[in-house]
């Protein structure tokens, strides 16, 4: 099933296969906060929840987020 990364109900990128790989897509854009710990967490309300695929899925394929 794929994953995507959310802000509230909100889809912000598009459809991934694994976990993952949103993980590092909110990485690359800058979305995950380093605690002192070591911990790596996600931005403010951000959350990564499973998602459908849609066929009409637009998303330009040098980026990891969606267009509406």
């Amino acid at each position: 099933m794929p994953y995507a990364l959310y802000e509230e109900n909100e889809r912000l990128t598009r459809s991934f296969p694994t976990e993952q790989e949103v993980w590092a897509a909110a990485e690359r854009a800058g979305l995950v906060e380093t605690r002192p710990s070591g911990e790596k967490v996600l931005d403010g309300n951000l959350k990564i929840k499973f998602c459908e695929s849609s066929p009409d899925e637009v998303s330009d394929p040098d980026s990891d987020f969606t267009f509406s």
